[in-house]
């Protein structure tokens, strides 16, 4: 008796499998710049190691698990990336506090609101300069990640530098010591010089749009001093 060979039963065709599009990544809220986030683990690392000499982790808790942890206790965020600008402040706080080194930590967080240091006006804030001097820093690195066509290449930190102490009138400016030593309206002006010629490099300048530019006043001979070092 010949015997047939068992038909396996047809697969039915399949639906052509379509890669889900690629989704765009929402933009950050966080105003944090690479440099802060680094800022905050290196110190998170310092006191971890601390705490740990100490008996006060748990076995077996990683530095990761155990860095949430603490941010989620100074703030009440699940980590250093979803916290704003207006946390790390507090976060760095609390890493240094838990590092031993708690006399590093009372300036920051008493650092906060109207400059106590020639202030221009109510507005001058610790807050509201530190989130100008965040995004000069965002930009540059944004920019940094665009090729550009203008053959003289990338704006830098010393090219924004040179520009802030020219109009300024304040020869030792730092890019850490901007928020510092700058009041808002200097900042903001200073802000859009530099997303003006950033667009001009990376060629999407449009010279008919954009409207007669404003900069801060110069200042009176006499008064280019060097600022005294803020009390604190």
């Amino acid at each position: 008796m010949k015997t047939t060979s068992k038909t396996s039963p047809k697969r039915l065709p399949q639906a052509s499998r379509k890669r889900p599009a690629k989704t765009l990544q929402k933009a950050s809220t966080s105003l944090l710049t690479r440099e802060e986030s680094r800022n905050l683990l290196m110190q998170a690392q310092e006191a971890f190691h601390y705490q740990s000499a100490r008996g006060n982790v748990e076995p077996g808790h990683t530095f990761d698990e155990w860095r949430r942890d603490m941010v989620m206790d100074a703030v009440g965020k699940p980590g250093i990336s979803k916290i704003s600008r207006s946390d790390w402040r507090t976060v760095k706080a609390h890493f240094l506090t838990l590092s031993g080194r708690e006399d590093e930590a009372l300036p920051l967080l008493t650092r906060t609101g109207t400059k106590t240091y020639r202030p221009a006006s109510g507005a001058d804030t610790w807050e509201t300069c530190e989130e100008f001097a965040a995004l000069v820093t965002a930009k540059l690195d944004a920019h940094r990640a665009v090729a550009v066509p203008d053959p003289k290449g990338h704006i830098h930190e010393g090219w924004f530098l040179a520009a802030a102490r020219q109009r300024t009138g304040k020869p030792s400016l730092t890019m850490a010591t901007l928020a510092e030593r700058l009041d808002p309206r200097t900042l903001h002006g200073l802000l859009s010089h530099l997303v003006n010629h950033i667009a001009r490099r990376e060629g999407r300048d449009e010279p008919k749009r954009r409207g007669k530019r404003t900069y801060p006043k110069k200042p009176d001979p006499a008064e280019m001093h060097e600022d005294p070092p803020a009390p604190f």
